[in-house]
């Protein structure tokens, strides 16, 4: 018995770009491209033959998505701005920065100088 690849067929790697941009899991394009002949049986069957197809649809469906949230958060957006700020900038609400005004430096305190004072000791003055 002599292996045969499955050969690519353009009628199903249309299929597997259209599902793709519509958001269709893997494996339901899996199950759905069944009715075609040579169709892949198997998830890795079809990443292999169709690896191309697959990456250049995802690519296009982020890349215009990409775009129509960019777009928003520039326009001023909050919920845009965040999603992208949460996915690409790696922002957290759950992180802040508090910023303060600076006190005056003669009544800060180190924290060696803290240390000091809870340990009962007094930093020696220069002079």
């Amino acid at each position: 018995m002599v292996f045969q690849a499955t050969p690519h067929r353009m009628e199903i790697a249309t299929a597997v770009r259209r599902q793709i941009t519509a958001g269709v899991s893997m494996r339901v394009i899996l199950d759905d491209i069944q009715k075609y002949k040579d169709a892949p049986s198997s998830m890795n069957t079809l990443y292999k033959v169709y690896r191309n197809d697959i990456a250049e649809a995802r690519a296009a469906i982020q890349e215009e998505m990409g775009s129509v949230v960019i777009n928003a958060a520039r326009e001023g957006d909050w919920k845009a701005a965040e999603l992208f700020l949460r996915s690409k900038g790696g922002w957290s609400p759950t992180q802040t920065i508090v910023e303060a005004e600076p006190e005056d430096e003669t009544s800060d305190n180190g924290a060696i100088d803290d240390l000091l004072a809870l340990l009962g000791r007094k930093k020696e003055e220069k002079e």
